[in-house]
């Protein structure tokens, strides 16, 4: 990864050039952001910057050394990573650690270099599993750090989200700390409040802005040919500075969920028990991944709804046919029902957190959609014209 393959950032870009071109490389840091906003493709660049032999002062790496054709691969043998994983095929889960899922990460991060824990997640198949970063992972880098480097200068561990270390994240305190002079740990994360007090207290932080508007749809023109401009600038605002969310806003991804979203409430309004069922259903096989984004979809939908009924302003965050939708919806959802819409789908969202069953949930608000957009009135239990 260069740094010129990533749009803006420049003050971020400078801080990790000096430090490295002023021999002041912290021996642990972490890279602080949104996700999305970059921080993992900063991290990448900045690794192959420290790690280039002939590297482009103030600049970049070169791109062509040997160190640099192993780095951009992510296959250089100082160049250690550690991110969350799910159990793999032959392994139990303790004994499943990043080793086992290498060959998919360095695919993810050759095509993906912006991606995120969701579509990280979707790479494993990961559905209904949480995926974690496990004792034996903590083991394996305190392992991996206490040999010597075998071509560069350095030893770099690469750790992406330290938020799914969890407690085990204490069997690292000691290495961080006081780590030899050749260990370089960068830690990439979303959430510092997920993240031990012990584990801040011991990094530099660099906080990572997100992407402006104007940066992810330059990207996405410069990246999708024949993207419409105005398209893209548009997905920039809505992507809200998460540059791996609005590519995959521009792949159509987005617009099922849309189409999905209009599909569960007209099929809920007619309260058709077989059709009722079937969506349900489908719903269900999202995974539990694939049924937050779905949740997070719609509640974008509808918080944009009622900031355009609230304001009377059509500048909304929505897609040209999605605000065509929202538009027509006006005549019957009021903003009384977008209000209690969005609750309900705020309590879905977190339901589904929570891993209650989807099926039941799904089912029940369902019909409490009906409920809503039927101008039905709640008595005890019972539902009534």
């Amino acid at each position: 990864m260069h740094f010129k393959d990533i749009p803006g950032k420049d003050k971020e870009k400078n801080q990790l050039i000096s430090a490295a071109d002023d021999g002041k490389i912290p021996h642990a840091q972490m890279l602080l952001g949104k996700s999305g906003s970059g921080h993992l493709a900063l991290a990448l660049a900045y690794a192959s910057y420290i790690m280039c032999k002939d590297r482009i002062i103030g600049q970049d790496s070169c791109g062509q050394c040997t160190a640099c054709i192993k780095s951009h691969k992510y296959s250089h043998p100082d160049l250690h990573f550690a991110f969350p994983v799910i159990k793999a095929a032959a392994l139990k889960r303790d004994e499943t650690t990043s080793n086992a899922w290498l060959k998919e990460w360095r695919s993810a991060l050759s095509e993906e270099p912006f991606i995120d824990i969701i579509r990280w997640q979707a790479r494993m198949g990961a559905e209904n599993s949480q995926p974690n970063i496990n004792k034996k992972e903590c083991v394996e880098i305190v392992h991996k750090l206490g040999m010597k480097s075998f071509e560069s200068n350095f030893k770099v561990l690469l750790l992406w989200l330290p938020e799914y270390l969890r407690k085990e994240g204490n069997r690292l305190l000691k290495l961080i700390e006081e780590p030899s002079p050749d260990t370089i740990i960068i830690m990439v994360a979303d959430r510092q409040e997920d993240i031990l007090n012990t584990i801040i207290s011991r990094v530099q932080i660099t906080k990572v802005s997100a992407f402006s508007p104007e940066e992810i749809g330059q990207y996405i023109v410069n990246q999708e040919e024949g993207t419409d401009p105005g398209m893209a600038r548009q997905i920039g605002v809505m992507a809200d500075g998460n540059m791996g969310l609005a590519i995959h806003m521009v792949s159509g991804q987005e617009a099922d969920y849309s189409d999905a979203l209009f599909h569960w409430f007209r099929v809920a309004y007619k309260m058709e028990p077989k059709a009722l069922v079937s969506c349900v259903d489908d719903m269900a096989k999202w995974g539990r991944e694939g049924q937050k984004n779905f949740l997070a979809y719609g509640l974008h939908f509808f918080r944009e709804y009622l900031f355009m009924m609230l304001s009377g302003s059509e500048n909304i965050k929505l897609s040209a046919k999605e605000k065509q939708t929202a538009l027509k919806m006006q005549q019957t959802i009021s903003l009384e029902k977008a209000e209690k819409l969005v609750n309900l789908l705020d309590k879905t969202h977190a339901a589904i957190l929570r891993n209650a069953n989807p099926k039941i949930t799904f089912m029940a608000d369902s019909m409490e959609i009906a409920y809503i957009m039927r101008d039905m009135v709640k008595k005890g239990q019972i539902y009534q014209v």
